[in-house]
């Protein structure tokens, strides 16, 4: 068996909260806490829980939603669906099910070609839950957002949240630190710990919006290199996302755990 790492680390950012402080920089490399408050920074841990629900992954030979389009372009963009979630019960869970066999998506002999992108559609809520801990004294999500910290020394679980993205330059339009030129309410070019990425918001009838229309998050990136598939290919993706939390502090107390960016790695393996 031969296994291609396609390397491509998709991700979401929700929150301005935790950086808002920081320097605006369309470049940003986020480090793993270190076990000590931050200083006006912020840091990466791992959440307790990290719950999405998506909609669609396609692999494409072309980009599917250029900056020039209002809706993404499957048909045109020549893409093969790897999966749909068909009914309110069919749900992708990566945790459980990560595994897509070629072979079970590939229709005919016209797929033949060079697989440059992959997509992936979600809907727009993300709830996450997560702790730190310094010394003896555990930080922990509470039930209200990333500002309402819970701070014990139990095993106490943390409570969960949810967050939707309303528009990616925030209530005070604002460039966004993670995005090229600032972003626009609806449309982010990423570019976090080096990776990039496009992510676009979308209403019920999958056109690019922002606000409380936003129902789904569209996003693709660009495989480092194409992949080869024709009607023999034999093979499967793995598709395992990771689940990190930012935590912001100001050198005296925590200020905020909030969602981080929604992250996964793609293996290519054939057979």
């Amino acid at each position: 068996m031969n296994l291609k790492l396609i390397n491509n680390f998709c991700l979401i950012s929700l929150s301005a909260i935790s950086y808002c402080f920081i320097k605006p920089s369309y470049s940003a490399t986020i480090l793993n806490c270190s076990g000590e408050i931050p200083k006006k920074t912020t840091c990466l841990i791992k959440a307790r829980s990290y719950e999405v629900d998506i909609l669609r992954i396609d692999i494409c030979k072309e980009n599917p939603f250029p900056s020039y389009r209002s809706t993404p372009d499957f048909s045109g963009s020549k893409c093969l669906n790897v999966v749909t979630v068909n009914g309110i019960t069919n749900k992708i869970n990566l945790d459980k099910d990560s595994k897509f066999n070629i072979s079970d998506f590939i229709p005919n002999d016209q797929i033949e070609g060079q697989y440059k992108f992959l997509a992936m559609t979600l809907k727009n809520k993300f709830t996450i839950s997560g702790e730190y801990k310094i010394g003896e004294l555990k930080y922990k999500t509470g039930s209200k957002g990333p500002k309402d910290i819970i701070i014990d020394k139990t095993n106490k679980k943390p409570s969960k949240f949810s967050e939707k993205l309303i528009n990616w330059r925030g209530k005070k339009n604002k460039d966004n630190r993670y995005c090229k030129q600032g972003g626009t309410p609806s449309r982010c070019d990423l570019n976090y710990n080096g990776i990039k990425l496009t992510a676009i918001g979308l209403n019920k009838d999958y056109f690019e919006t922002y606000g409380d229309k936003t129902k789904y998050i569209f996003y693709t990136s660009e495989f480092p290199s194409p992949i080869t598939i024709n009607e023999k290919s034999k093979g499967y993706f793995d598709i395992k996302y990771i689940k990190n939390l930012e935590v912001y502090g100001d050198g005296i107390k925590i200020r905020s755990i909030s969602i981080a960016p929604f992250l996964f790695k793609s293996f290519y393996y054939r057979d």
